[in-house]
């Protein structure tokens, strides 16, 4: 009989993998959106947000929780922070696919690679967190190469700021108020709904829309932006609650990589010698954020002994 260890360190892997499999997806989105550059901008993200509704109050259904998502919505206080996560998640759907459309994947790459740290800098000032000399290194690191590049530039990288802050303020608006992960995706589209509902709506009564007289596999392609859209998400919040925050932190840093690595051989962006140089300032506060990582997990084993 497998003993209880055995079930622990498989649900670990099982974490791992999920976390994983979500990152992989995040880092290879620029491919998965210029196969839908056909359809405009503002249409193909209220798509997104409709059939990620499908998706997600049909698996309501079906495990009986609907009733979850209506007490939230009828809560004053939960349902302004999910009017609040909807907007900023809302804009940061936008955003990335304006990146692939724009041609801007190395820029937004640089947004995800800095997103993680900039999160420290909320719970420092915001939530009153403490910090080692290693994250405030990391920090300032992460600050100067984000400010390399905006002077070469000449002008603030807007992808990179925007990304940053719509996501940094997406997750400072979820950790304000306890909603199961499930329920509070769901319930941020469903405040979407009608907004999607009509873009769409008028874009196919002014005969601009892309779903009447579309193809099959057309429109196959605009009902898998819901599963493209849910599914990681579904998965992240299985894995989130069987891996340790730092194995997660290390994992993080994988998806903007992936993006990076497309931007600059498949996407043939520029990849010049500031953006080596500020990217190279954002690895090493990665790296150093790493090792205060690992140092404080070896610190709490041995307290453990």
């Amino acid at each position: 009989m497998e003993s209880f260890d055995g079930f622990e360190e498989r649900d670990k892997n099982l974490g791992v993998l999920s976390i994983i499999f979500t990152y992989t997806v995040w880092g290879l989105q620029p491919l998965y959106w210029s196969l839908l550059q056909g359809v405009p901008l503002i249409q193909l993200l209220a798509h997104r947000i409709v059939w990620s509704f499908v998706l997600l109050i049909c698996m309501l259904f079906v495990k009986g929780r609907v009733h979850e998502l209506i007490d939230v919505l009828k809560n004053r206080k939960k349902r302004i922070c999910v009017i609040a996560c909807a907007a900023l998640i809302s804009l940061n759907w936008l955003i990335n696919i304006y990146s692939v459309y724009s041609r801007q994947v190395v820029e937004a790459s640089l947004g995800q690679y800095i997103t993680p740290i900039m999160t420290i800098f909320i719970g420092i000032f915001i939530l009153n967190e403490k910090i080692d000399i290693f994250e405030a290194v990391s920090l300032f690191v992460a600050l100067a190469g984000v400010l390399i590049m905006t002077a070469n530039l000449g002008k603030v990288p807007l992808v990179a700021v925007l990304l940053i802050v719509t996501f940094v303020g997406y997750t400072f608006m979820k950790k304000t108020v306890d909603i199961n992960p499930i329920i509070g995706i769901t319930a941020e589209v469903s405040m979407l709904l009608p907004i999607a509902l009509a873009c769409i709506a008028y874009s196919e009564a002014s005969g601009k829309g892309v779903l009447i007289g579309a193809s099959g596999a057309n429109i196959s392609m605009l009902i898998s932006t819901g599963a493209f859209t849910a599914i990681p998400l579904l998965m992240f919040s299985h894995g989130v609650k069987l891996v340790n925050l730092s194995r997660i932190g290390f994992i993080q840093y994988y998806a903007p990589t992936l993006s990076l690595i497309l931007g600059v051989f498949i996407f043939k962006e520029v990849f010049t010698k500031t953006h080596l140089i500020s990217f190279g300032a954002i690895w090493t506060a990665v790296i150093i954020a790493m090792i205060s990582s690992c140092l404080k997990r070896r610190g709490a084993a041995y307290r453990r002994q």
